[in-house]
């Protein structure tokens, strides 16, 4: 059912949806909300994704859906989300994804986010630069789940240095919890001194 992938792309990217909202755009919910069984909560008016982002099956969908077609605004969001969806894999020991131009800028920020949480700072900005730097090469802006991300690397590898800055643009344009909160984090610890992650 090709309604699917498109629901779960949907949700994924706005973390939850109103009733109004996913009726108007996907007018045949209930043979999608059948189909997809446990994977989405209902919560009164409000539908959201109860298993965690991950690249695992994120990637697929972000690979099938992102298009230049999208809003500019859901563009944005969709790799807000992929960069996330990249941190969140690494967190829980996922295998690195395999594909190109965008897939591959998330295998790097999957990798760099590995090296992060392991306080591996220097190997953390190399692979957080080669990401950033394909998506420049793309002409997309820098989401600010990149940029929290790393200045969370330049915290640790140099505190007192660029981070503050960095974080601060993140939180500029922040749009999901995730790249606020990572963002938040990093200017507290940056101003007392000590690990973001803490």
């Amino acid at each position: 059912m090709e309604g699917v992938a498109a629901f779960l792309f949907f949700l994924a990217l706005r973390g939850e949806a109103k009733r109004e909202e996913v009726r108007a755009r996907f007018p045949r919910l209930v043979p999608l909300l059948k189909v997809l069984g446990e994977e989405v909560e209902a919560r009164g008016e409000t539908f959201r994704l109860t298993k965690p982002l991950r690249l695992s099956w994120f990637a697929p969908l972000f690979e099938a859906h992102y298009s230049p077609l999208l809003p500019e605004a859901e563009r944005a969001l969709a790799l807000e989300r992929l960069v996330e969806a990249a941190f969140l894999s690494a967190e829980a020991g996922e295998p690195l994804p395999h594909g190109e131009e965008l897939l591959e800028a998330a295998r790097l920020f999957q990798e760099g986010s590995r090296a992060l949480l392991l306080e591996e700072y220097r190997k953390a900005l190399h692979r957080f630069g080669e990401a950033l730097g394909l998506l420049e090469r793309e002409g997309l802006p820098f989401p600010a789940a990149a940029l929290a991300l790393l200045a969370w690397a330049q915290e640790g590898f140099r505190p007192g240095g660029k981070a503050k800055e960095t974080a601060r643009k993140a939180l500029e344009r922040a749009q999901t919890p995730f790249a606020r909160e990572v963002a938040e984090r990093v200017l507290a610890r940056a101003t007392k001194g000590g690990n973001p992650r803490a």
